[in-house]
């Protein structure tokens, strides 16, 4: 990773956690905390998408799009239960050699990935927070409960 990313990373207004990989064990997904507190969904993403720091990447990115004015009505679309779907170039130019659609989409609370994120480490659900997942088309596994009961595997 580079230094210049490790320099943005630490300006955001959230912090990521990823998994690392250690042989079988099980992975939970990489997501975000912090958002809530500045009134935006958290960040929910399957380990295995692109392993942890390309999982940040990807999430930093997401920010950055919803986060620009002109992109807030797509968050407020997410918000009201409709999937957007954003080719990687749109979703940041430094994807642009990318041929990824991702895709985004708001989770109920209880949702298995939200569980395997925030619930079992801890601390839990605060009363109000959303949660909005991130995957690339055509991963819909990563849509169902029984793909992350009992945390990822290979």
């Amino acid at each position: 990773m580079s230094n210049s990313y490790l320099q943005k990373q630490k300006c955001y207004p959230f912090i990521i956690h990823a998994a690392p990989h250690w042989g079988n064990e099980p992975l939970f997904p990489t997501h975000t905390h912090g958002l809530t507190e500045i009134g935006m969904p958290e960040f929910i993403m399957d380990p295995l998408a692109f392993g942890g720091p390309g999982n940040g990447a990807r999430i930093n990115y997401s920010f950055d799009y919803f986060m620009n004015p002109k992109n807030n009505n797509e968050l407020q679309e997410v918000l009201n239960d409709k999937v957007i779907k954003l080719q990687a170039a749109k979703l940041s130019s430094n994807l642009k050699g990318e041929s990824y659609t991702y895709c985004f989409r708001e989770v109920p609370a209880t949702f298995e990935a939200v569980n395997q994120a925030y619930v079992i480490p801890g601390p839990g659900i605060k009363p109000g927070m959303r949660f909005i997942q991130i995957w690339v088309d055509g991963d819909d596994y990563a849509l169902t409960d029984e793909y992350y009961r009992g945390g990822v595997t290979w």
